[in-house]
């Protein structure tokens, strides 16, 4: 079977050739109508379009790579490990959509080893869930101007983008029922220290009835010394292990990675969907385009499905 070239994308959309080259390249300092760049994008997945990243590379002087490393937990069991795949899963087919190939790597949060990663010219970096200290190794591995957005994390530093769910938001709307001054909360074990600190200070709860979970034993133990207290759950297959253990009932869950369909019925449910997916695809193609075209505000915020 023939591959589709830009010739072809270019008479299916009705524009010229330089359009189509242009709009797949997101080519900087060109304003093409967004009707035009969807059509164009439309005929270009309706023809199976498949990029040459070789002379996109030669021409664009870009690779066509973007790199997601997730630094994982020092401990926590099957939650921890599935927290971030729907994420990464809606991140990479919309990049893949868009034409570029995803590079993905796992890393030991207290010690991540980059050789292989810096090796790799990348476009654009997204750092997962990093300790503030190793999202500044990490950094320094990728040269000026290749934008490195921060998910999960909290980094004081001006040249970097934050990108986080809106948990104050998400807790303003279960204090009705779910007020600081009754509750518990338990939240996800991340490797950011000013995340959790960030997290446990928007609950309101004090901190003799936040848990980290980490292992069930804790777990159990804790919510045996809070069966008369309503709880908060940050994260979906946390609170399938919860439910395990307390009324769902008397839960109310905070979905951080798009499945709120494996929490019970009984649970109030509190969702993100896959905004953080499609935030942190829109703000990365716009750093792209151009470095100083992000939002003024470095810290964006995702506010639940319900706004």
């Amino acid at each position: 079977m023939k591959k589709a070239t830009l010739k072809d994308i270019a008479k299916a959309a009705g524009v010229s050739v330089a359009t189509v080259s242009y709009v797949l390249n997101d080519a900087p300092n060109q304003t093409i109508p967004d009707e035009t760049r969807s059509r164009v994008l439309d005929e270009a997945k309706r023809l199976n379009y498949v990029p040459n990243l070789n002379a996109r590379s030669l021409v664009m002087q870009k690779s066509g790579l973007i790199g997601i490393l997730i630094n994982r937990p020092a401990s926590g069991g099957s939650w921890s490990r599935l927290r971030h795949a729907p994420f990464v899963d809606g991140l990479e087919r919309l990049l893949t959509e868009r034409g570029y190939h995803v590079v993905l790597s796992s890393l030991d949060a207290a010690n991540p080893k980059l050789d292989i990663i810096s090796e790799r010219k990348l476009d654009g970096v997204f750092v997962v869930d990093a300790k503030k200290e190793s999202f500044h190794l990490i950094s320094s591995r990728f040269s000026e101007g290749v934008p490195l957005i921060a998910v999960d994390g909290l980094i004081d530093d001006p040249l970097f983008y934050k990108l986080n769910y809106d948990y104050e938001d998400a807790f303003a709307k279960l204090s009705a029922s779910f007020g600081p001054e009754q509750s518990y909360l338990i939240a996800e074990n991340v490797n950011n220290a000013e995340l959790a600190a960030s997290i446990a200070q928007s609950s309101g709860v004090p901190a003799e009835r936040v848990h980290v979970m980490e292992n069930e034993a804790r777990l159990h133990a804790f919510l045996s010394g809070n069966a008369d207290r309503t709880g908060i759950v940050l994260g979906e297959f946390a609170a399938a292990v919860a439910c395990n253990y307390a009324d769902p009932a008397k839960l109310a869950v905070i979905c951080t990675a798009g499945c709120p369909e494996i929490v019970p019925a009984a649970a109030v449910r509190i969702a993100f969907g896959s905004r953080k997916a499609e935030a942190a695809f829109e703000l990365m193609l716009r750093l792209l385009r151009d470095p100083r075209s992000g939002p003024s505000d470095q810290y964006v915020r995702v506010k639940t499905v319900n706004d």
